[in-house]
C-alpha cells in the first residue's frame, strides 16, 4: 500500500509545497513485544508493520521528506481482539497496571493519529 501511495506522497501533503512529502501513519500492536498464546500470525504481521514503519521513516524521510509514524496502542477496550484474547479477570488485572487504571479507547487512537497528521500541517 505504501509503495502504491509513494507517487502521490512525493508530491506533498495537504498545505505543503510540491517539494515536501506527505505522511504515513501505520497502526500496529504491542502483543508481539512478548509472547502471546495462539497469536503467532498476528505477532508476525505486526512485527513486519513495525519494521516497515522504521525503514520507511529512514528511507523515505531522507529521500522524499515523507513523515512515517507508527501507533502501537496496546489493548483497546471494547474491541473484538480484547474480548477474544482476554477474559474479564485478565482485563481487570491489566487495568490495575495502567497509568490511568483504564485501557485505551478507540477514540484515543483516533486522536493520536489526528495529532500526528496535524503536526505535519504546522511544520
Amino acid at each position: 500500500m505504501c509503495h502504491e501511495a509513494l507517487k502521490y506522497l512525493k508530491k506533498g501533503g495537504p498545505g505543503k509545497s510540491p517539494s515536501t512529502g506527505g505522511i504515513i501513519i501505520n497502526i500496529s500492536a504491542t502483543l508481539h513485544y512478548t509472547a502471546t498464546w495462539y497469536q503467532i500470525h498476528v505477532s508476525a504481521t505486526k512485527a513486519v508493520v513495525d519494521s516497515i514503519t522504521r525503514s520507511l521513516a529512514l528511507e523515505w524521510g531522507t529521500d522524499y521528506d515523507i513523515r512515517v509514524n507508527g501507533i502501537a496502542p496496546g489493548p483497546i477496550d471494547d474491541t473484538a481482539g480484547l474480548s477474544k484474547l482476554a477474559p474479564e479477570d485478565v482485563v481487570r488485572k491489566a487495568k490495575e497496571h495502567e497509568p490511568l487504571f483504564k485501557l485505551r479507547e478507540k477514540w484515543d487512537i483516533v486522536m493520536a493519529a489526528v495529532y500526528l497528521a496535524s503536526k505535519s500541517l504546522s511544520m
